[in-house]
């Protein structure tokens, strides 16, 4: 159960990593309108590939690992790009000091949660 546990904490601290420590100013942008779609799809590529160095050294099968790549990579895009469109359709979505603005944040990352649940318990 324990390792089970450890395992979780290394997809959620992936996740911080690549969604804090590693995405770039181009990303930020592109983020923000989401006209550009290849900085979103990068993005979504460094998840996914933190993803798969968690899973590959938890011993997850080559087929599962890449099942579950492509569930990160393909969910990080959507639900990134959803939420650009949104805020450049809603000004006020884009406002951070707006309430509005933390409850779309807060969804997306509930979202991702969501999809890191569903990784750690397939992996």
């Amino acid at each position: 159960m324990m390792d089970r546990i450890v395992l979780l904490l290394a997809l959620l601290a992936g996740h911080y990593l690549a969604d804090y420590c590693l995405t770039l100013p181009i990303m930020i942008r592109a983020k923000t309108d989401g006209r550009n779609l290849w900085p979103i799809a990068l993005h979504a590529g460094i998840h996914a590939t933190l993803v798969a160095v968690v899973l590959i050294v938890w011993g997850t099968t080559l087929e599962r690992i890449a099942i579950l790549l492509g569930t990160e990579l393909i969910t990080h895009f959507l639900i990134d790009l959803s939420k650009a469109k949104l805020s450049f359709r809603y000004p006020l979505l884009a406002d951070m000091c707006q309430k509005p603005y933390w409850m779309v944040y807060g969804l997306d990352q509930l979202l991702h949660q969501i999809v890191i649940i569903f990784i750690w318990i397939y992996a």
